[in-house]
């Protein structure tokens, strides 16, 4: 073989391992920018979810005040139906309670971490096990169930419910209720029921202050 034959293959030889590690070098950048892109689409993503759980893409609170007149429950008023009471029992979870209203005022409930029994206070997406709310409303707080609201109409209602919970009213909850059928919405505390056909902020407000944490119903109703 020529030395000029030889000059030749290593030339060949060098500019092929040339070309691999340029390969090595272009794969390797993309593989980190792919990572690098999934950090930050999961950053972005748990960002999300953060201000999600915060409130911030939920309707502000309604700008109105709860100390006003209009919301001051009469002396000698009823706000709601009583309804009687069922044993504050404690049962497995899974296990199916049967209730005397829709949705329930008191009775069997589930007592867990998962899922979370009683649930965490606040404005829901989806409705939760009749199980689990049944033992909010044994702390004292007020459920409050809609279903077939116009999209206005939720807006409203989660908005008169921010501004109970930024007030004095901690321990509240609102969810959809697919069962609600004769009323579009049910405000419930413990042994009580209040049915809407609409969004009645006042009746809302009256009822939320009329039994929210009531010692005389509520069996646990100094319970955060």
């Amino acid at each position: 073989m020529t030395t000029e034959l030889r000059r030749d293959r290593r030339e060949k030889q060098k500019r092929q391992r040339q070309r691999q590690q340029q390969k090595r070098r272009s794969s390797g950048g993309i593989s980190s920018q792919i990572v690098v892109a999934i950090f930050v689409i999961g950053a972005i993503a748990l960002a999300i979810l953060g201000a999600r759980a915060a409130g911030v893409f939920e309707p502000a609170a309604a700008a109105f005040d709860l100390n006003s007149s209009e919301f001051q429950v009469p002396s000698g008023t009823t706000i709601g139906t009583q309804e009687p009471l069922l044993a504050p029992e404690h049962i497995p979870v899974g296990q199916r309670a049967t209730y005397n209203t829709v949705p329930p005022t008191s009775g069997q409930h589930w007592s867990s971490s998962s899922p979370a029994a009683p649930a965490p206070w606040g404005i829901k997406d989806s409705t939760l096990e009749n199980e689990v709310t049944t033992h909010n409303l044994e702390h004292g707080g007020v459920v409050i169930a809609y279903n077939n609201l116009t999209p206005t109409e939720i807006t409203q209602l989660k908005s008169i419910v921010r501004t109970l919970m930024n007030g004095t009213y901690r321990k509240m909850i609102l969810e959809p209720y697919p069962a609600l059928t004769d009323s579009k919405i049910a405000l419930t505390s413990w042994g009580w029921l209040l049915k809407l056909s609409n969004v009645d902020q006042i009746q809302i407000v009256q009822f939320t202050r009329a039994h929210y944490s009531d010692p005389n119903f509520a069996p646990e109703w100094n319970v955060q």
